[in-house]
């Protein structure tokens, strides 16, 4: 940079020079010349005011005062031995320096009048106080080792003085003239290089920081204040160069330069970007006055001031310097200069500069975390452990002192056999770990933090500064073990290491910088730091050493790389101690790999980077990700790699596919490991991150190989013998890491995205084959590769038995309990085709898919069980599974699977009490959940008679809470001996909806209605349309007769004939609303079937028969009562026990009898009159009358006859069992009345509770750059819908089926228009009006829609319509037919249970549908009323959000988006807060340039946040979005639930309302009141 201008150096050296030489007293007797010093400072110092009163300067003249200064500036070179004579003179200089502030009254007159000229001389006299004395560099020093720590730290307490003093000045002095700034700066750089330079010097060890950080925090003043020349820059640089084995001149250089960043960040990029969060102390280095341009300028010195970061991994580089030389040159030993052992620090300070210089890659990319550095400390799994890193016996250290520090280095840190000679002569050499307790610490008006410390001490080897935020600003050491000091690290011990996580990291900058701007910027020492041991690397340094032969030995400054100290050859390869070898840099380089790779993840959409850096990147990666299979550990680099690499496939980098066999590859190595260990020198990372940023890396290449399938890869290395790659081939590489991955792993979020990519790897495979049915799948991979070969490879986690010969599925095998995953399960369990013997092809959908059954469901009960989110997630995966239509399947497979799920269940019921809690019993409600899905996509399961033994027992154990079948031993309990007590409330609704849909929909849905409802779409007003008889809605219900039954269901009963009424037979029509929905039956007694009723005459007389006059012939038979063999029988004593009439008489007595014969005669008597009586009237039979066939009745108690023929009327059983029980029982049939007022609405309101779940999801499409709401929703306008990405209209399309509003009875996202009848008038009139056909789903006038058995889904496409019919409702209020309370099944929108008791709720009313065809009413927000509304919670949001550029979903207005997602709920309570950004769950999709999808995600924070099977960072296929996206939105509506404490499921609220109306209309009628109730017409 400043390779023109002339570097002040030897300016430097002259000064140092005349300093010593400049007092005429050196030239005398030294007795004499301390001696007069010591008189005449002494007489000076004490007018100071120190020790006494302060008294005026008596030196009045120029001349008087330059012959006092040539005094004390000998004085400042005497011994240290004359410690108080040169305490003095520093007094006398710091007093007299006040004249450049505030001038104190001892400061002489002449000081005063000229203080810049008086200035710089002082200035010139204090460098003698910074030399080293002579006598303290004798051997003898280190054998007396009190007296070499106190000289030292005399002299340091007094250097300190002196720069407190000057840094004093340079901050508060405004008369400062160029010439005397010129000279502090050279006086802080000559005096660095004094301390600095050398290998070892003990003052400039005390004061390394300390002298260091003046310098620098002095230079960006000057900036300020009188800007350095550029020969003071290029003088600088070059000073820095012989410093570098200085560790805080790496950390005094990232101080400065995040401040000036910050500083820099700040006016580029506005308050806008994210703010670099630096300590205070470091921001106020910067002054507040700094103009930007000096920012800019300083900035970009201070950051090229030292150079090529990459030069400290040369030691020939760092030790060519001139004091170097001059030290190796006087030591007794001839040893290399490279082999000096403060050298063995040059690993942590690249590590420190490549850290620092990261930091700047962080800053800009607004992604910049402060990070610590751990004493000892290794994190593994978020726990920290103290590890011993000298637990090797062998591994000894060697402490060498040098003056009052000490350097601790291993014994095989520089090479074997050259111990004795690498750290100088015998007597320094000793073996410690002791520092020596040195003096006390200056005064504490200094400045501590971040600056040297006179006495380190074990105290200061414990924590961190108060001020000290990151490592790059204080002086700590990095070394582990191989520690050589170039100064004491005054702040940390010598075991600290870093530890990096990536937890909390904040999202990259919108406003960032691209990323060529970073790579032009830093690019050049982040590919060096990155191919550092590489052969390019290796060839690089040998083209150097060549170039640096041609020349003489100098000082080579590159006007690109920076800085660098070469000679002929210094820069070939030579023997290196072991502390320095290529491999003690791999933290370093690490951390610059690292960088590049965040500086590319941050690539924009449309962002272009040079193709140069990618190549280079490129390049670099391919070595990082070379791994060497049979060790079992892992790089540092390729850790770095793979936990910065985590978007790399993900942003439409040109050509990065190339890279993905090596990706592959270290994926390969790091996942199936169950503990993975990691070769670390300085970093630590967490391994539990390591493998999320792996599987991250793994989500985003899961759907490369089916998608681009026969493409091939070519290696980037190039090579005419390369084998061509393809890239389905490595579909079975990427299966065989997912599995394995999924067998080992512990955490929980790794665990949930892997169940996540399987179901995304069976979908993609379902879905290709679907598709593309007609091509060779096998044919593109090798015949010898097999994805499934895990399960026999020696990574899988658990055997694999041989397959059996009798493998069938046995009603009594039971799922293994054990908690290791490596359990043997039963050969009856094992997916069929698995055996080691039998190979088989497994690369199809249907193979995948038994695999992923298998394993879900095995690792599910045997590790999963005790994890809420893992269960959950699994659960979710097999219900995606049990979705797909596999071609092929077996029933086996899909009854083993519920076998599976229904063990979990039982396995879950049976924990003990302590475990029972909220978490479990959600994890039961969802298996219960899956169980009904697999029924009910494989309904033939219940043909079966195990799976149905299976599945009602769980159902019986979920409602009573035992099963009836107990042990082998045991009889069975009947269901009215056990007492009812289910696990949970929740658990014993989950088990009745399962029953419900096992006995009513498993194999029946959809119902002729279709999938928009199980319910009937009959209504009591459409059954009277249908009658002889019409009328209105209330005429209609008033023809119905209500009752109730067992407390939950409605019957509505109509006597009318339905249809065809010729054929009179007692016909009943019911309205049969239960918990689970409505329905309608017809029912006619009969006493014939249909098939033999079908011929009847009904003649009006059909006449007497003709009578048969043949008489048959009559014979005589003698009549007998037993058989003639009865005589011969004897008599036996029974024979007698029927007593004879005589006995009878005798008994009873004869007045009895004679009465009974009276009575008897008389009664003949009677009968005889009425008989003549009969004969003489007209009626008798003697006149020969006609019989005539009675007239047909059409008139029938039709309700009454069905509920008695039902049992509903078996008035006396039940009140002989409430005898038996001696308990008050609720009667069996309730008598509702229709009549009162309100009956119709609540009626209404139970008909608009759905028996399904409903959720809504709302769509947007945001454009490059639209960060309003209005851009956003004007997407969706006319003019603007037709210039949409085609894909976003596919992806639609795939979401479910469109519907019409008007024609569509099930959930349409808005609740006025939900759960209507159809209209067809209505539709017809309506649809001629829609003009946008297709693309227009606001759900205005279409929408689409997806339902199954238990839920509903509608996705809406809102445009300003959406708004403005929320505006212009705000004021509105709903009419006196409708009700401001409406129940209906929404999310988690629950009323707590206090509202649900019954009688606490008031009348409700709501109208049905408008049925004259007019517009769909939008949602509307009512005013308030005196009637008591529910508490509402407010329903959980989903958004899917189509992203044209990603970064937009960093800057998405939720908030005002909000606005158009109303549903109608906010109309129905009295205290719904508004929905907040932070609560809604988003899916946010950007379509890449190679077709795929990349899936971002966001939802509020909670336990259950995330579902499945979306994960955030997965690259999908468009072929799959449409299913993941809702069963994703599916699972995060059904997680909401079950984490809501007052959700109750929608037949457990239809029941409750159902309670509800027969407190308000039942009728208490006794049994006679109700007979006569049946028996009056309607």
């Amino acid at each position: 940079m400043f390779t023109e201008w002339t570097s002040l150096t030897s300016e430097i050296t002259t000064n140092v020079n005349r300093s010593q030489s400049e007092s005429t007293l050196i030239k005398f007797n030294p007795l004499i010349s301390r001696d007069v010093t010591a008189t005449l400072v002494k007489q000076l110092a004490s007018s100071l005011g120190i020790s006494g009163p302060a008294e005026p300067s008596k030196l009045v003249s120029d001349h008087e005062v330059s012959w006092c200064m040539d005094v004390i500036c000998f004085g400042l070179s005497l011994p240290l031995t004359d410690h108080e004579i040169i305490k003095d003179c520093v007094n006398l200089y710091c007093e007299w320096l006040s004249v450049t502030t505030t001038p104190k009254i001892s400061v002489p007159k002449p000081i005063i009048d000229d203080p810049n000229i008086y200035t710089r001389k002082i200035i010139l006299h204090l460098h003698n106080l910074f030399f080293p004395r002579h006598g303290e560099v004798l051997p003898f020093i280190y054998l007396q080792e009190n007296l070499g720590a106190d000289v030292v730290n005399r002299q340091a307490v007094l250097c300190h003085r002196v720069l407190r003093t000057l840094q004093n000045v340079a901050q508060n002095s405004v008369i400062l003239t160029n010439e005397t700034w010129e000279t502090l700066l050279l006086f802080l750089l000559a005096i660095n290089q004094l301390l600095l330079a050398h290998p070892t010097c003990d003052v400039g060890d005390q004061l390394c920081e300390r002298v260091l950080s003046v310098l620098f925090e002095v230079w960006i003043l000057a900036c300020v204040k009188c800007f350095p020349a550029p020969s003071l820059w290029k003088t600088f640089q070059e000073s820095c160069a012989n410093w570098r084995h200085r560790m805080a001149l790496v950390e005094q250089w990232n101080r400065i330069n995040l401040a000036l960043t910050a500083r820099l960040l700040d006016f580029m990029y506005g308050s806008t970007f994210p703010e670099l969060k630096i300590p205070d102390e470091d921001s106020q280095l910067i002054p507040p006055e700094m103009s930007n341009d000096c920012v800019a300028q300083s900035w970009y010195r201070f950051l090229r001031i030292i150079g090529s970061p990459t030069a400290f991994c040369c030691p020939q580089v760092i030790s060519h310097t001139p004091a170097f030389m001059q030290h190796i040159l006087l030591r007794e030993d001839s040893i290399d200069p490279h082999q000096h052992p403060c050298l063995l620090i040059l690993p942590q300070i690249f590590l420190k500069a490549m850290k620092g210089i990261s930091s700047q890659v962080d800053a800009f990319l607004g992604i910049f975390m402060p990070f610590t550095w751990e004493e000892g400390v290794i994190i593994d799994n978020a726990i920290s452990t103290p590890t011993n890193q000298t637990t090797n016996t062998h591994q000894r250290t060697a402490s060498v002192r040098s003056g009052s520090d000490q350097i601790t280095v291993p014994n095989n840190a520089v090479g074997e056999g050259s111990s004795k000679n690498t750290f100088g002569a015998g007597p320094n050499l000793n073996v410690t770990t002791d520092h020596p307790h040195l003096s006390p610490t200056p005064p504490l008006q200094r400045r501590l933090a971040k600056s040297f410390s006179v006495a380190p001490s074990h105290s200061q080897s414990k924590g961190l500064s108060k001020g000290s935020l990151i490592s790059l600003t204080s002086s700590r050491s990095v070394s582990i073990n191989t520690m050589a000091n170039s100064g004491p690290p005054s702040n940390s011990s010598v075991t600290s290491i870093l530890s990096i996580t990536n937890e909390n990291r904040p999202p990259l900058a919108v406003t960032r910088p691209k990323c060529n701007s970073i790579l032009h910027l830093l690019g050049e020492w982040l590919f060096d730091a990155a191919h550092i041991g590489s052969d390019m690397w290796l060839q690089s340094l040998k083209k150097q050493a060549t170039e640096a032969s041609r020349r003489p030995s100098s000082m080579i400054i590159d006007n690109k790389r920076g800085l660098s100290i070469s000679q002929p050859s210094s820069l070939e390869p030579t023997e290196m101690p072991n502390g320095l070898t290529i491999d003690k840099y791999e933290s370093g380089k690490a951390e610059a790999i690292g960088a590049l790779c965040r500086i590319f993840c941050a690539k924009k959409t449309g962002e272009e980077i040079l193709p140069v850096y990618l190549a280079r990147f490129y390049l670099a990666l391919q070595q990082v990700l070379k791994v060497n299979e049979k060790s079992k550990e892992i790089e540092e680099t390729l850790a770095s790699v793979l936990f910065n690499s985590a978007d790399l496939f993900r942003l439409d980098l040109d050509g990065v596919h190339v890279l993905l066999p090596h990706f592959i590859s270290a994926l390969e190595v790091v996942l199936p490991e169950k503990d993975l260990k990691i070769k670390s020198h300085n970093l630590v990372f967490n391994k539990v991150e390591v493998r999320r940023a792996s599987i991250q890396i793994l989500l985003s290449i899961l759907s490369l190989p089916l998608h681009f399938q026969n493409l091939p890869i070519r290696d980037i290395a190039g090579g005419s013998n390369d084998k061509v790659i393809t890239f389905g081939q490595l579909k079975s590489r990427l299966i065989n890491i997912l599995m394995s991955a999924l067998q080992v792993e512990t955490d929980s979020q790794n665990t949930h995205m892997l169940l996540g990519a399987l179901l995304l790897c069976v979908q993609d495979s379902v879905m290709h084959e679907e598709s593309d049915t007609s091509s060779d799948i096998q044919s593109s991979s090798a015949p010898e590769t097999n994805f499934l070969s895990s399960a026999c490879s020696e990574r899988s986690s658990y055997s694999v038995a041989s397959k059996a010969s009798n493998s069938s599925y046995s009603g009594n095998s039971t799922a293994t309990l054990s908690n290791e995953p490596t359990s043997l399960l039963s050969d009856d369990l094992m997916p069929e085709g698995f055996s080691e013997e039998g190979g088989g092809v497994y690369d199809n959908a249907h193979a995948l898919f038994v695999r992923a059954t298998y394993l879900s469901c095995h690792r599910l009960i045997s590790s999963w069980k005790t994890d809420l989110n893992v269960s959950l997630a699994a659960l979710e995966l097999l219900s995606g599974l049990a979705r797909m239509q596999i071609k092929d399947s077996d029933a086996m497979e899909c009854k083993r699977a519920v076998k599976w799920i229904c063990d979990y269940i039982c396995y879950q019921c049976s924990r003990p009490p302590p475990s029972h809690s909220k978490d479990l019993h959600s994890t039961i409600v969802a298996a219960y959940n899956c169980t009904a899905v697999w029924l009910m996509q494989h309904p033939y399961l219940l043909q079966d008679r195990d799976s149905l033994t299976n599945v009602l027992e769980v159902i019986e154990l979920g409602i009573s809470g035992s099963k009836s079948a107990g042990k082998m031993d045991e009889p069975p309990k009947m269901m009215d001996e056990k007492e009812l007590k289910p696990v949970s409330i929740r658990v014993r609704d989950a088990a009745e909806t399962l029953l419900t849909i096992v006995l009513e929909q498993v194999g029946y849905f959809p119902n002729p209605c279709g999938i928009q409802s199980t319910s009937s779409l009959l209504d009591e007003m459409t059954l009277i349309k249908h009658c002889n008889s019409g009328g209105n809605q209330e005429q209609a219900i008033q023809k119905f007769r209500y009752f109730v039954t067992e407390n939950s269901t409605i019957l509505a009963i109509l006597d009318d004939q339905i249809g065809n009424s010729e054929d009179s037979q007692p016909t009943v029509t019911i309205l049969l609303r239960t918990p689970f929905g409505r329905n309608a039956w017809t029912a006619q007694l009969r006493h014939l079937p249909r098939s033999k009723s079908g011929t009847k005459y009904h003649a009006v007389n059909p006449g007497r028969p003709i009578a048969m006059h043949d008489m048959p012939m009559r014979h005589e038979i003698e009549q007998k009562y037993f058989p003639d063999s009865v005589e011969k029988i004897p008599s036996c004593i029974a024979d007698y026990s029927i007593p004879t009439i005589e006995q009878v008489i005798q008994k009873v007595g004869n007045d009895s009898i004679k009465q009974f014969s009276k009575l008897l005669e008389e009664q003949l008597v009677l009968e005889k009159l009425a008989w003549a009586n009969t004969e003489c009237s007209a009626d008798s039979l003697g006149h020969a009358q006609e019989a005539t066939a009675p007239p047909v009745s059409h008139e029938f108690q039709a309700a009454r006859l069905f509920l008695s023929h039902f049992g509903f009327l078996s008035f006396g059983e039940q009140l002989q069992k409430a005898k038996e029980s001696s308990s008050m029982m609720s009667p069996s049939l309730i008598v509702l009345d229709s009549k009162k007022q309100g009956f119709i609405n609540d009626l209404a309101v139970l008909d608009k509770m759905s028996p399904r779940t409903c959720d809504t999801v709302h769509i947007f499409y945001v454009r490059v750059g639209q960060t309003t709401h209005h851009d956003i929703i004007d997407n969706m306008n006319e003019e603007n819908i037709a210039s949409l990405d085609t894909n976003f209209w596919q992806m639609l399309q795939t979401l479910g089926k469109s519907v019409d509003i008007d024609e569509h009875s099930g959930w349409t996202g808005f609740i006025n228009t939900s759960w209507r009848i159809n209209n067809s008038s209505a539709s017809k009139k309506t649809r001629n009006d829609f003009r946008f056909g297709d693309m227009n789903y606001n759900g205005e006038k279409r929408v689409i829609y997806w339902a199954d058995v238990s839920s509903e889904i509608a996705f809406v496409v809102p445009n300003r319509w959406n708004r403005t019919a929320c505006d212009i409702a705000d004021g509105s209020c709903l009419s006196s037919t409708q009700s401001t309370d409406v129940y209906y099944e929404r999310s988690v929108s629950e009323q707590p249970k206090c509202d649900k008791m019954l009688g606490n709720v008031n009348p409700r009313a709501l109208s049905l549908d408008d049925r004259s065809g007019s517009e769909p009413i939008p949602p509307v927000r009512s005013r308030k009323t005196g009637a008591k509304l529910p508490s509402w919670n407010p329903s959980a949001k989903i958004l899917l959000v189509w992203l044209e550029s990603f970064e937009d979903h960093l800057t998405f207005p939720t908030d005002d988006i909000l606005n158009y997602t109303r549903i109608g709920e906010e109309n129905f309570s009295n205290n719904s807060q508004p929905i907040r950004s932070n609560d809604c769950y988003i899916i946010f999709l950007h379509a890449l340039n190679s077709g795929l999808l990349r899936v971002k995600l966001r939802a509020p924070a909670g336990r259950m946040n995330f579902a499945t099977p979306l994960v955030d960072g997965m690259v999908v296929n468009k072929r799959v979005i449409g299913m993941l996206v809702r069963q994703t939105a599916y699972n995060m509506a059904k997680r909401k639930r079950l984490d809501s404490d007052s959700y109750q499921q929608p037949h457990v609220r239809r029941r409750v309302k159902v309670q509800e109306m027969i407190q308000k209309y039942k009728l208490d009628l006794t049994e006679p009141e109700l007979l006569t109730h049946l028996f009056m017409t309607s």
